[in-house]
């Protein structure tokens, strides 16, 4: 959540397992030219805190990696498989040598003390996530939309402009000082942030120099001339001659959640003289709103899934799920609300299980750009892709998540693109058959709940079988792969699948597996 990561990335930065030199995990920030060894340590007992011996004993940790012929006395020693997989993956030893940083980022649930304090200010390479920083980093991304609330701006110091064009919005612009800014509600839970299209990226370089300014107070009385400002959208907005304050109602920032969250964090080195403009304007209009955070972040990437919510493709099989089903129904735009008693299939899930079903692309179900932008077309504009078939689908998707209980290796059972190679492997089963190909054809079939009942319980039977075959290559393979790099790459995909099924087509031919047919045919 604090890294913006998804599930696969991070699964991918996970190392902990014994004797793993004391790194829980591996994240390398190409924007800062970063490498961040993780280490976390969680504590039961309430009211201990950090002090600092583990903070000195995760020092010498990162000692270890310190140089590139270090890292490769790690990789020709005794430590687990997975941390040599990671320094391998990530290509730490090269990066290294180029200069990455190596910054140590230490996590616990405890609360630091003076002896935390004192250490973390004179080891510079060692960053501290503890409960309370944790707390305010952490987005609540389900989140109603912005505070609810009223905040004065205090014009009385340099005067405020009135904008206003027309009656869709009335826009104010004042140079408001840091130190007032830092005062609005939902910095540190990022309620102010929820309309922004990237909220603060942690980190980055702009963040940084940013901090950089504002630690140097001759630079505060220049800092609005290259500064771009922020922009605030609100209900209301009144401004009071008298009182020379204006007042905002029910107000979210849209564009400068980097600069605000960084004031946040630098509060105490602000000054009366670091001032940045503000664009507040004042609507009630959500498409007019949303237009306004959009072009005010054009220079950042907007998701894909946000811009193709109202695409014709999205509608069409929203309308078809209210229509022809009272069980499901389908979410095609981020926050929007589910109907009381009804099962929720996002577009994305959707989208993701076609990928690896129809185009068997199970490699590529991480990167959800495919799935909006550059396969969107391949995905949802076919005229097999039903209601009916994602259903199916999602359904089928279910009973491979219950399947992977079953398989012993649990960092591979938890791993989420372990579960769309198994999708991919079933659908060419499926399709191993006269029958089972009918049925992926005929929408009427697919549509019945019995029919559609009858083949998720044989898939549930043959995944049964696919776990144990599984369970059986992995231990085989333990020592000299990679899963997290081979389930990303074509070609281990196309050797695992064709392994599985090759396993799969014996046992049927053995009366030892369920099928959707009588007899194997010639896969198409």
């Amino acid at each position: 959540n604090i890294y913006r990561l998804d599930a696969v990335e991070a699964d991918d930065a996970i190392c902990d397992e014994y004797n793993d030199k004391g790194i829980d995990g591996v994240y390398v920030d190409h924007n800062s030219e970063e490498i961040h060894l993780f280490q976390a340590k969680i504590s039961q007992k309430t009211g201990r805190t950090i002090g600092d011996t583990a903070l000195k004993e995760f020092s010498g940790s990162l000692d270890q990696f310190i140089t590139p012929e270090a890292i490769q006395k790690i990789l020709e020693g005794n430590a687990n498989a997975d941390l040599k997989k990671s320094l391998i993956r990530n290509d730490i030893k090269s990066l290294i040598d180029k200069g990455y940083q190596l910054t140590g980022i230490f996590i616990s649930n405890s609360q630091k003390d003076s002896n935390t304090i004192q250490y973390e200010n004179i080891n510079e390479k060692i960053r501290i996530f503890c409960a309370e920083t944790i707390a305010e980093n952490f987005i609540e991304f389900d989140a109603d939309e912005g505070v609810t609330g009223s905040f004065d701006f205090d014009t009385s110091y340099a005067g405020v402009i009135d904008l206003t064009v027309d009656t869709q919005a009335r826009i104010y612009l004042l140079p408001v000082k840091a130190s007032e800014l830092v005062q609005l509600e939902g910095i540190s839970d990022g309620v102010l942030f929820s309309q922004n299209v990237r909220y603060s990226l942690g980190d980055t370089p702009v963040n940084k120099a940013i901090s950089k300014s504002i630690a140097d107070g001759a630079e505060h009385k220049q800092f609005c001339l290259y500064h771009n400002g922020i922009t605030l959208i609100c209900k209301n907005a009144n401004f009071d001659t008298d009182s020379e304050k204006l007042t905002v109602t029910d107000y979210v920032v849209v564009n400068g959640a980097q600069s605000l969250s960084t004031f946040f964090h630098n509060s105490e080195k602000l000054t009366d003289d670091l001032r940045i403009f503000a664009k507040i304007i004042s609507l009630e209009s959500e498409p007019l709103s949303r237009k306004i955070t959009i072009n005010s972040n054009n220079q950042n990437a907007i998701k894909p899934r946000d811009l193709r919510s109202n695409h014709d493709l999205m509608l069409r099989l929203k309308a078809e799920f209210e229509q022809n089903n009272d069980q499901y129904e389908f979410e095609i735009k981020r926050g929007q609300s589910a109907s009381e008693g009804k099962l929720v299939i996002t577009n994305e899930d959707a989208g993701k299980i076609l990928l690896a079903f129809d185009l068997h692309e199970p490699y590529s179900c991480h990167q959800i750009y495919r799935v909006f932008d550059d396969k969107y077309a391949q995905i949802f504009g076919r005229p097999e892709v039903t209601s009916s078939r994602i259903i199916f689908l999602q359904e089928l998707y279910n009973c491979v998540v219950s399947s992977l209980d079953n398989l012993e290796y649990k960092p591979m059972a938890r791993y989420t693109l372990t579960r769309f190679l198994l999708v991919d492997v079933l659908g060419h089963i499926i399709r191993l058959f006269n029958e089972g190909k009918d049925f992926l054809s005929n929408t009427l079939s697919m549509n019945d709940p019995a029919i559609r009942e009858e083949i998720i319980k044989t898939c549930d039977e043959i995944l049964a079988g696919l776990i144990v075959d599984l369970n059986y290559e992995v231990n085989e393979r333990i020592d000299d792969f990679d899963y997290k790099k081979d389930f990303k790459s074509p070609e281990s995909i196309r050797d695992w699948r064709e392994t599985l099924i090759r396993s799969y087509e014996k046992d049927f031919r053995r009366d030892k597996a369920s099928g959707f047919g009588l007899e194997l045919t010639k896969e198409q």
